[in-house]
């Protein structure tokens, strides 16, 4: 299988460990399937062995892999504790509400930004691509809500901001759902490149793009029964 990773940059063991981590959850990597050796993964990802280590060891703290002393690193069954946090989480549920929510709010915001809303969301997106996980998940968030205060629609910021607990809670799988954290820049990049050209349409079709394809995903793990 052909892998081409993100380019790592600061705290590299945090940001390997989420990479894998969603290879893990998108099921690139199988249920009981041993990872690459540690010589594999570090050439594989251009990280050093100790790198490697670490994000592994992360990896196992989540409960996501076994490491079995002389014999190599297992992915653990999905379809266990963290298939039920998920379905107890509502992702699927949150999923469907905030692209209610998200389609028409990027619509307007691309309508009625202004310059200090464009400095904000590029603020958030220099995070996303620069900060570490938390700052990532914070960034991400910030972005959405941003986009929100842009729409200048009161009542839907509102209720964007009333999910925060929730979405917040979930946003660890629904990251790894939607990919790297290069994949979930250039997402949310081609989506302020939207905002700043004002394309309502442009901005619409990416928004609902970006929650279809982390529903296609999550579906992967979790089918409607």
């Amino acid at each position: 299988m052909t892998i081409t990773p993100p380019t790592f940059r600061s705290k590299r063991a945090t940001q390997v460990a989420e990479y894998l981590e969603s290879l893990i959850i998108q099921r690139v990597y199988q249920p009981g399937e041993k990872l690459p050796s540690l010589d594999e993964m570090a050439q594989m990802l251009k990280v050093s062995k100790s790198t490697i280590r670490e994000a592994l060891a992360a990896l196992a703290a989540l409960d996501l892999i076994d490491i079995r002393h002389g014999r190599g690193y297992f992915v653990k069954n999905l379809t266990g504790d963290l298939a039920n946090e998920l379905r107890i989480n509502g992702l699927h549920e949150l999923l469907f509400v905030r692209r209610l929510l998200e389609v028409p709010i990027a619509g307007l915001a691309a309508q009625h930004r202004t310059d200090d809303h464009l400095k904000t969301l590029r603020h958030h997106l220099d995070l996303m691509r620069n900060g570490d996980a938390d700052d990532r998940i914070d960034a991400d968030w910030a972005f959405h809500l941003t986009l929100a205060a842009a729409a200048n629609v009161t009542l839907l910021e509102t209720i964007l901001r009333s999910l925060a607990p929730l979405a917040r809670q979930n946003m660890r799988y629904s990251r790894a759902l939607v990919g790297t954290p290069d994949d979930l820049f250039h997402r949310h990049f081609v989506l302020y490149r939207a905002i700043v050209d004002q394309d309502s349409k442009r901005a619409e079709e990416y928004m609902s793009q970006h929650f279809q394809d982390a529903v296609a995903r999550l579906n992967k793990l979790l089918p409607h029964e």
